[in-house]
């Protein structure tokens, strides 16, 4: 019969220092840039929502006021 040699090897433990490392800083994003710009397309369809929701909620109050009926003032 053949002899297997079985060697163990004990693993030296090594104590490294752990170093953090800060993520890079995050690049602004090109719509969030082109926000300052007023002419830029992004700009003008936001300006364009914000209105029609003004307006849709201008329009929630107002209606229910105006089709009140008037109340009949008794003498």
């Amino acid at each position: 019969m053949m002899e297997t040699l079985k060697t163990t090897t004990k693993l030296e433990q090594t104590n490294q220092p752990i170093q953090l490392v800060t993520p890079a800083q995050v690049q602004p994003d090109r719509a969030n840039v082109s926000l300052t710009d007023g002419n830029s397309p992004v700009a003008v369809i936001m300006a364009i929502s914000v209105l029609i929701g003004a307006i849709a909620s201008l329009i929630k109050v107002l209606v229910p006021v105006m089709l009140q009926q008037p109340q009949k003032k008794t003498k």
